[in-house]
């Protein structure tokens, strides 16, 4: 069996919505590059955060030592400092990174950071900086929602026709898991309730409920 290549995450500003996200993605066991210019900060996150460093990431000589070739995901979450921001991403850009999500702290900053190239813009609460570092771990996940207790309500992708109806595959019992919903492909992104004898279909969304790790096997029976 052929081995995926683990995806690489580069956090940038770890102050409180940043931390949040790298200690999540790093709990996750997740290859993560945390920066930030502080060095204060550094020492304080030493301990979450293994492969962590003091760059000025507004200068692109300093991002060109790094090597940003093992980077799939850069979330630049330097926040309030426009400027800062604005200059890390057109560095990301210039320097290939495949995907970058900006934390803006305003609607209005929305279109600048689209027009420099970000695939994602976002206005952030603690929630949303954990749902993001678990949507990022799979690029499958099209939406994550924390339910407390554990347990998360989540939209994955299809990647496969599965030949046997739903009930046949006994959710519960394999995977610990439970189909609210079903949006299939080529129906006008309509959402209905699942029945015994649906089937799932390569490009489908299902709207499944269960712990993150449960979930995680879902999608990778799903996904491969």
């Amino acid at each position: 069996m052929k081995k995926v290549k683990k995806k690489g995450f580069m956090v940038i500003g770890l102050g409180r919505f940043g931390s949040y996200v790298a200690r999540t993605l790093a709990s996750m066991k997740a290859d993560v590059l945390a920066i930030d210019k502080n060095e204060q900060v550094i020492e304080n996150m030493k301990g979450d955060i293994h492969n962590i460093l003091s760059v000025d990431t507004t200068s692109l000589y300093a991002l060109k030592q790094l090597d940003l070739k093992q980077i799939d995901h850069a979330i630049v979450a330097i926040g309030n400092n426009l400027q800062d921001s604005i200059l890390t991403v057109t560095n990301l850009k210039e320097l290939g990174v495949p995907r970058i999500t900006v934390r803006a702290d305003q609607e209005g900053y929305k279109k600048i950071y689209r027009l420099l190239g970000a695939t994602e813009v976002i206005i952030p609460e603690e929630a949303s900086a954990v749902s993001l570092a678990n949507q990022v771990m799979s690029d499958t996940m099209l939406d994550y929602h924390e339910l407390g207790g554990g347990y998360a309500l989540v939209n994955v992708n299809v990647g496969i026709d599965v030949e046997k109806p739903l009930k046949e595959l006994r959710l519960r019992d394999q995977f610990g898991i439970n189909i609210v919903g079903i949006i299939k492909e080529g129906n006008d992104d309509e959402f209905y309730i699942p029945r015994a004898n649906d089937k799932l279909s390569k490009g489908d969304v299902v709207v499944c409920v269960g712990t993150k790790s449960d979930i995680k096997k879902f999608d990778d029976f799903l996904n491969g």
